[in-house]
């Protein structure tokens, strides 16, 4: 996996424990164009500090171009902002 270090929006959903999980985001090509990609499966999940920061990670199945790949995206409880970390 690449490392790509994006912001993103986010579609999510919270489980009844109060989980947040992902449905889908939208993040911006080279081309400038908006891109959705579905999250197919969410793998796991961990909660982790970076920098002081706490964060949710997830490594999920996501289907790009019809061709499903794995990738993390990881969630700033602080901040309450998405990024792609890697894909």
């Amino acid at each position: 996996m690449k490392v790509i270090m994006e912001p993103i929006e986010m579609i999510g959903w919270f489980n009844l424990k109060g989980v947040l999980m992902p449905l889908r985001f939208r993040l911006e090509t080279k081309e400038h164009e908006l891109k959705t990609v579905k999250v197919n499966k969410v793998l796991y999940h961990t909660e982790e500090k970076i920098a002081g920061n706490p964060m949710r990670s997830y490594t999920c199945l996501v289907a790009i171009n019809g061709v499903e790949k794995s990738c993390e995206l990881k969630y700033e409880l602080n901040t309450c902002k998405w990024i792609l970390f890697k894909i």
